[in-house]
């Protein structure tokens, strides 16, 4: 959580902080939910928490793995549902259960913001996605997603040998350029290769899910789709896929590259912040649609996104 934040909660008296194993949560309000990209954690997200906090009750978790979060065992073989029953569980304890949540996610995060709100479709007000990585959704034989298994498999080989580092570096220069791993600070750069063995487990879950196209487009939810200009041919086309596939979808690009949420937060989070404020302001009408309905027993039309 940023200091900057911090100055904000107390000059605005955001009464809600708190924080355990895998969470932090900030603010009151209808609850946005934050997913992080490999090799991050529920940290990436305190600059958007900044926007949100003083409206909404944000919650930023751990993926598997990550953060306070420990590696997975390896049997049985990890999936994508290990991430979703993660998030489900924490929910439970922070979210009543009748509350909508709005969902956030980026990367890897992304997918499993896709497969959480397929899985638990009743409960999300809305979905805000930068460049999820839904590999599945391209041919076989097409170069980006050759190229990006060629990726798992280098790292995979690399932290079976225990060369970390060098599995960091071939992960961070493929989503960024070449060097990148290398211009950060000797900090950085040992905190990152200290994650990298969840990577091959989060390649295998992206390798495993969705199942067929019908799985994106049963998503009901309104579905913010972003993404880069610069970022890699692979998910610049998964984007135009999710595009296409996903009912009450909206889209945006921007001059950015893979990391986006996290290089150009001023640009990505002001997006998701007006997505995330016309959605709740949707799900207000929808709630009191709905009481009208109950209370004189006419059926009324679920007030949808424009």
């Amino acid at each position: 959580m940023s200091a900057h934040f911090l100055a904000v909660a107390a000059d605005r008296e955001v009464d809600r902080i708190e924080s355990g194993p895998g969470y932090w949560a900030v603010g009151d309000g209808a609850p946005v939910v934050l997913l992080h990209s490999s090799l991050s954690s529920k940290s990436q997200w305190s600059a958007l928490a900044d926007r949100l906090a003083l409206r909404f009750r944000v919650i930023a978790l751990d993926l598997c793995g990550y953060g306070d979060n420990a590696l997975p065992a390896p049997h049985p073989p990890f999936a994508l549902e290990h991430e979703v029953d993660l998030i489900a569980t924490r929910l439970n304890r922070l979210v009543p259960p009748r509350v909508r949540l709005h969902v956030v996610g980026h990367s890897y995060g992304g997918l499993v913001a896709l497969r959480f709100a397929q899985h638990a479709s009743d409960r999300i007000a809305s979905l805000s996605v930068y460049e999820p990585v839904a590999f599945r959704l391209l041919d076989e034989q097409d170069a980006a997603l050759v190229e990006v298994k060629r990726l798992a498999f280098r790292v995979s080989r690399l932290v079976a040998a225990g060369c970390h580092r060098y599995a960091a570096q071939a992960f961070v220069d493929f989503w960024n350029s070449d060097g990148s791993y290398a211009r950060l600070p000797q900090q950085a750069q040992a905190g990152i290769a200290r994650h990298v063995d969840k990577l091959p487990l989060d390649f295998q879950a992206a390798a495993s899910w969705p199942m067929t196209l019908e799985d994106i487009r049963g998503i009901a939810a309104p579905t913010l789709l972003l993404g880069g200009k610069r970022s890699p041919a692979v998910v610049q086309r998964v984007h135009t896929r999710l595009v296409g596939a996903i009912p009450r979808s909206r889209a945006a690009l921007f001059d950015t590259g893979h990391m986006g949420p996290v290089t150009d937060s001023h640009r990505i989070n002001p997006w998701i912040e007006a997505f995330i404020d016309l959605c709740d302001r949707n799900e207000g009408s929808r709630a009191r649609a709905l009481w009208r309905a109950s209370a004189d027993g006419r059926q009324l039309a679920d007030v949808t996104l424009a």
